[in-house]
C-alpha cells in the first residue's frame, strides 16, 4: 500500500498538469481571437483602402464613404462595418480618430 505522502504527491502532480494545460488553453484561445480579428479586417481594409486611393484628406474620404452608404454600395459599406466592429485601429492608417468616429457612425 502507498504511503499518504506518496498519494498526495501523485495527486498534486496530476492536478498541476491539469492546471497548466488549462492555462495554456486559455492563453492560446486569447491569442487566436486577436489573430482572427486582425485577419477579418485585413481584406475589408484592402477593399476600402483601394477604393479611396485617390482621396487626399479626411473630408474627401468621409464624403466618399457617405456616398457609399447613400447609394448602398455593399462591398465598401460591409467592409467599413466589419472594420468598425472588429478593429477600428486599422483605419488609423488612412483617417484621424475624429473621422473614424464619424465614419463608424454612418453605418447606424
Amino acid at each position: 500500500m502507498l504511503s499518504k505522502k506518496l498519494v498526495y504527491l501523485f495527486a498534486v502532480i496530476s492536478l498541476s498538469g491539469w492546471l497548466v494545460s488549462s492555462l495554456l488553453i486559455v492563453l492560446d484561445n486569447r491569442n487566436e481571437k486577436q489573430y482572427i480579428n486582425e485577419k477579418i479586417t485585413e481584406n475589408a481594409f484592402n477593399i476600402v483602402h483601394q477604393a479611396l486611393q485617390d482621396k487626399k484628406n479626411d473630408a474627401e474620404i468621409v464624403a466618399q464613404m457617405q456616398e457609399w452608404f447613400e447609394k448602398g454600395w455593399t462591398a465598401q459599406t460591409a467592409s467599413i462595418t466589419t472594420i468598425c466592429d472588429n478593429n477600428r485601429r486599422k483605419l488609423n492608417q488612412i483617417l484621424s480618430s475624429d473621422s473614424i468616429a464619424i465614419v463608424c457612425r454612418l453605418r447606424i
